[in-house]
């Protein structure tokens, strides 16, 4: 009998629709859905394509109601089939899903049943290489070991982000350096905001009454110099806060020319000293 629904709503991956008071589900795929999936031939364990049978079929039966199944099934074979997988091994695994799923439903109230605990303690992460890592998967297996294929050539190797690149100075979590323009004189600091939004505050801290003044504004009043503000030098990026004034301390205690305080490096011990300047 053809539905006729009342209402359409789309909730995460289902379609919800309301017939009359009943409300049935259904498995929902974005109008922008390229059913692109592992290809069958690429070089991946064999257990990574059976996985992907069993994720389109629990997507297809565990959202939708029972009268969708059959073109559900229909839809997800014609998906492996677009990546080459062959019509045989689709049909059995998911028949062999289909049984596990019912198995499932059956068996929610048996108290028999009972799942094993994952051990990870026996896990061992090894690079696939096809046709070395299946038998070597059987001789690790003998000895109580647990394989995970981990895969070194993925695709986001050869397919960069394609991002404009950054400019120096709206970087973020930077240690830098500023020049004094008339004396060798150098300040260093860190900041996790945008490195200009940091050279301004520097910059405009001259305004200050003499009594709040800075080491730089110091040095500016005192000698009548001043710093290279549109040419900031970048030493280190790190997005973690106290590795980042670990890296701070590290540059002061590099550069015998820093106008620093002597307490921004309380923290580093000085047994570093002899070690950073040999660096």
């Amino acid at each position: 009998m053809r539905l006729k629904p009342i209402a359409l709503f789309i909730f995460l991956d289902t379609t919800v629709i309301k017939v009359e008071e009943i409300l049935l589900t259904n498995w929902y795929r974005k109008p922008t859905f390229s059913g692109r999936y592992l290809n069958f031939y690429s070089s991946h364990p064999l257990k990574y394509k059976i996985n992907t049978i069993k994720g389109l079929v629990d997507r297809a039966v565990l959202l939708s109601d029972d009268r969708f199944h059959d073109n559900n099934i229909k839809i997800i074979t014609d998906i492996l089939v677009n990546n080459c997988f062959p019509k045989p091994f689709i049909e059995s695994h998911i028949c062999k899903r289909i049984k596990t799923l019912k198995y499932r439903k059956n068996s929610t109230h048996n108290t028999d049943i009972c799942y094993k605990k994952f051990d990870t303690s026996s896990v061992l992460p090894l690079p696939y290489i096809k046709n070395l890592s299946e038998n070597l998967n059987i001789a690790l297996n003998k000895c109580g070991l647990e394989i995970i294929y981990t895969i070194p050539k993925r695709l986001n190797n050869l397919i960069k982000k394609g991002k404009d690149k950054i400019d120096a100075n709206h970087k973020t979590d930077v240690v830098y350096m500023i020049e004094c323009n008339d004396c060798d004189a150098t300040y260093t600091g860190q900041t996790k905001r945008q490195l200009v939004t940091r050279i301004n505050e520097h910059c405009r801290d001259i305004k200050k009454h003499p009594s709040n003044h800075s080491v730089i504004s110091n040095h500016r009043s005192t000698y009548g110099h001043d710093f290279n503000w549109k040419e900031p030098k970048i030493l280190h990026c790190e997005k973690h806060r106290k590795k980042r004034e670990i890296a701070e301390m590290f540059f002061i205690k590099k550069f015998n020319n820093n106008i620093n305080l002597q307490r921004d490096t309380d923290n580093l011990n000085p047994i570093y000293d002899t070690l950073i300047h040999r660096v």
